[in-house]
């Protein structure tokens, strides 16, 4: 008997409970009846059963069951019981993570309630011409590289680029080329039909710009990157017309439609705060001083 009792006091699950007891009871000493305070009844009526049904037709594409259903009833007396209890003990207060999901699910709520009006012709004209970059197909170019690796020619990195850019323009085959007087690298040298964005992921956004600037059919370089040098050969670069209104006009009612909702979003943000009366206090200069700052 002594040992089982040695072992359970060891029990970190032990340690847990006899912590939440303590915790409650000193609540309770500190704010006698609050806890109990209110109503006791936790009710699952029709319109919760109903709502039950519905998530779970949403998620899984069938109705529940009714062990199922009984099981979510279940985890719902559950959630109701441990929440009101949890507000009973103040554990909602000055929490990071609640206040910010409170905060989330009423701008939710907000975008529900948002009715935005179908847009007309001439609205979606105007929103067309000041977006209309964003409706055109981005230019697709098509490159190989060859790539000297600095930490392989340290101070003959630039020297040894030049002869290899040299070597590179006598090349038959521009990829062969490549292949054959750069140094290994991890990724492709060939790169087909490739968006500024691609490339962009791959090589950094000032490689993708410089590649944007060269001249189709020659080796040039060197083009800096994350991964070192690289001397570039553009096989192709193929432009996009201008998009014309009709062939993009659902999306641009779906774009519409968006940033209207974000419009009357940060309006109602606005009249919200209108409400409040905001007091930001200066910082003590004590703890300023304290953290090594400099004090004015």
């Amino acid at each position: 008997m002594s040992q089982r009792l040695s072992r359970l006091l060891k029990e970190p699950l032990f340690h847990f409970l006899i912590l939440g007891l303590a915790i409650y009871a000193g609540y309770g000493w500190l704010n006698p009846g609050d806890a109990f305070e209110g109503e006791q009844v936790i009710r699952v009526g029709e319109g919760e059963r109903a709502w039950m049904r519905t998530s779970f037709e949403k998620r899984w594409k069938r109705p529940p069951t009714s062990e199922e259903l009984e099981g979510l009833t279940k985890e719902y007396v559950r959630e109701t019981a441990f929440y009101r209890e949890a507000l009973a003990m103040g554990l909602d207060q000055d929490d990071t993570i609640v206040r910010r999901r409170l905060a989330q699910k009423l701008e939710f709520l907000v975008q529900d309630l948002i009715d935005v009006k179908p847009p007309t012709d001439g609205e979606l004209k105007a929103y067309f011409d000041e977006h209309r970059a964003s409706y055109r197909a981005p230019d697709l170019i098509t490159f190989s590289h060859a790539f000297v690796d600095p930490d392989k020619w340290g101070d003959d990195t630039e020297s040894h680029a030049a002869a290899v850019l040299e070597g590179l323009g006598k090349a038959d085959d521009p990829t062969g080329g490549a292949k054959e007087l750069g140094d290994p690298f991890m990724l492709q040298l060939y790169y087909p039909e490739r968006t500024e964005t691609d490339i962009s992921k791959l090589f950094g956004g000032g490689f993708a710009r410089s590649l944007g600037d060269l001249d189709v059919g020659a080796w040039q370089g060197p083009i800096l990157s994350g991964y070192g040098v690289h001397l570039v050969y553009v096989h192709d670069k193929e432009a996009f017309p201008e998009p014309a209104f009709a062939g993009v006009r659902d999306r641009i009612a779906d774009d519409w439609v968006a940033a209207k909702r974000e419009e009357l979003n940060e309006e109602y943000r606005e009249r919200l705060l209108e409400k409040y009366t905001i007091v930001i206090e200066d910082e003590p200069a004590s703890d300023t001083v304290a953290r090594g700052e400099p004090s004015q």
